[in-house]
């Protein structure tokens, strides 16, 4: 009996992970020979015809890194529809001019087919735009701003909204 009740918690924590018909990429960047950001997200989304869906980025800097001096930019974008979305990691320990995320965390990117107004982790009120459904380029970009102003991208993955 206990050992039903462990696969169907499995099976139904196994469906839970990433959107139907979604794959999980995983990737990383590198930067002086050594990788410094690694993350994982999904390569597409269903929306939502009332509302909003999330899609988490799961991520993992190197602690030698912190903001203001790096930050992590996680974006989203198609020139043929000409829309765009990113959200940033300010990787620290919140001490100082630090940054308020966590070396070790996750990021969301909402998706909605109609505009809505939301408060964010940081308490400021932003507004997250209707998508339209097609196909977008996803890429991460590792920023370190001192001592030297240096942008490293990770490869372009495809991202579908449907």
């Amino acid at each position: 009996m206990k050992l039903r009740i462990l696969s169907v918690a499995l099976i139904f924590l196994g469906t839970s992970l990433s959107p139907a018909n979604a794959a999980t990429v995983t990737d990383k960047i590198v930067y002086n020979k050594k990788t410094v950001v690694t993350y994982t997200i999904v390569d597409s989304v269903t929306m939502d015809p009332k509302g909003c869906k999330d899609v988490y980025i799961k991520y993992t800097i190197d602690k030698s890194y912190f903001f203001p001096n790096a930050y992590v930019m996680f974006g989203l974008y198609s020139k043929d529809k000409n829309e765009a979305q990113s959200v940033y990691v300010q990787p620290g320990n919140s001490k100082g001019t630090q940054g308020k995320d966590a070396w070790v965390g996750e990021k969301e990117m909402i998706f909605c087919s109609k505009p809505k107004s939301f408060i964010n982790e940081y308490g400021d009120k932003v507004a997250a735009p209707a998508f339209s459904k097609g196909k977008y380029t996803f890429v991460a970009r590792f920023v370190v701003v001192k001592p030297k102003l240096v942008t490293t991208p990770s490869k372009e993955i495809t991202f579908t909204v449907k």
